[in-house]
């Protein structure tokens, strides 16, 4: 009677490994963050001319982002958190309220920005106005179809206080001049983003790899290892006997020479 409860037990035990390890494998990280993005993009097209769209990359995109990144290079855990900080660091998205513009040209004349530095800024629930600190350049250049570039807002007033708080029911992205057609030239672009408050540890632990899924990662990332180390024996067992002919060959050609 004990054998057969531990047979059921061990079998229950397999089951609920093989279940994990399913769950695992179906996780589809890709469609976690489109639809994460499509969350927090705002986009309007301006009579038919050009389109704007906006992507605020806050600690839920990150995190979106980071699981992708994770499962598509096969990182185990510790690798996803250590790359997760290092790209806060490198996007600088603990300082700046940053977000990724797209500017299209549909038909017309090419886009070109006028005095973006000051025709581009925030507006938050309370009409503050919050001016980019940083952008990229080619948002000051023509484009004759499609540019794509990040804009950075302080995320701190002068005394330190965070723009966005708990309260902060909403927060518009203002860009205008941005086409030299006199019809278009001070149409003005607001893209509004409710509720833009996502706390500084933010977690969604669903979107990180559990055990099961950590060690199918590793175990498949090991044969790629093993895979390419193959390759560069191969590769050094070639240069050797390349190696091999070029050194006879010279040989010869100085018994050659000295015939």
């Amino acid at each position: 009677m004990r054998r057969t409860a531990a047979s059921v037990l061990l079998a229950l035990c397999i089951l609920c490994l093989g279940f994990s390890a399913a769950k695992a494998e179906t996780r589809d990280y890709e469609k976690i963050y489109k639809d994460t993005v499509a969350r927090w993009t705002r986009s309007v097209t301006v009579r038919e001319s050009f389109a704007v769209s906006a992507l605020f990359w806050n600690e839920e995109v990150t995190q979106a982002w980071v699981a992708k990144y994770g499962k598509e290079n096969l990182l185990s855990s510790e690798e996803e958190l250590a790359y997760h900080r290092d790209f806060i660091q490198r996007e600088r998205l603990n300082r700046y309220l940053v977000f990724e513009v797209t500017l299209k040209k549909l038909k017309g004349a090419p886009l070109y920005p006028l005095r973006f530095a000051q025709n581009t800024y925030l507006v938050d629930d309370k009409g503050r106005k919050i001016f980019p600190a940083d952008y990229d350049k080619g948002f000051e250049e023509k484009i004759l179809r499609e540019f794509t570039g990040k804009i950075y807002f302080p995320r701190f007033d002068k005394d330190g206080n965070p723009f966005i708080t708990p309260e902060t029911r909403y927060i518009v992205l203002h860009l205008s001049q941005l086409s030299p057609e006199a019809s278009l030239f001070a149409h003005e672009v607001e893209l509004r983003f409710d509720d833009p408050y996502i706390p500084p540890d933010f977690s969604r632990p669903e979107w990180k790899p559990v055990l099961e899924e950590e060690i199918l990662r590793l175990e498949e990332r090991l044969k790629d290892l093993e895979y390419r180390k193959k390759q560069l024996e191969e590769n050094l067992r070639q240069l050797e006997e390349e190696e091999r002919r070029v050194q006879e060959r010279l040989e010869e050609l100085k018994r050659q020479r000295g015939q």
